[in-house]
């Protein structure tokens, strides 16, 4: 009779622990990390709204930790289409504090004829709200520029 009694307190005490134990103390575990859909996107006319093609576009994203004094950038380098728009989508681990965008006519006298270069620090903003986890959100660099022969 003991053991039984023994034996029921014992089981009644393990599951209240492990009920309190369980639902108190263990933290939401999150595996992965922060990330934030960013787009840098635009277009490249001449002076008389015509679309260049084969431009070479150049876009640096910067970080900065201020507290440090560190900062860091990538490069992506691409080029206009027929209809002079450019386009750069990724996934980004942390919002780039500043975006720059460089534009260079490589061709010479091909799309148009020859075109000096262009530098341009668009606003990044931010066109969807995070999830207030992981998710930051989604952010947009527009860079419309025209160039001059």
């Amino acid at each position: 009779m003991k053991s039984r009694i023994k034996k029921f307190w014992t089981r009644l005490l393990a599951a209240i622990l492990g009920i309190l134990g369980f639902t108190s103390c263990v933290p939401t575990v999150m595996y992965g990390s922060p990330h934030a859909d960013f787009k840098a996107l635009g277009t490249v006319k001449d002076e008389t709204g015509k679309s260049i093609e084969g431009i070479r576009v150049a876009v640096r994203k910067t970080w900065r930790n201020k507290s440090e004094g560190q900062e860091w950038n990538q490069n992506d380098t691409l080029y206009t289409d027929a209809n002079g728009a450019w386009a750069l989508m990724n996934q980004e681990t942390m919002v780039p504090d500043v975006v720059t965008v460089v534009f260079e006519d490589i061709d010479g006298e091909a799309h148009g004829g020859a075109f000096k270069p262009a530098e341009v620090k668009p606003q990044i903003k931010q066109t969807k709200n995070g999830d207030k986890s992981w998710y930051l959100g989604a952010f947009e660099a527009e860079a419309d520029v025209t160039l001059k022969k």
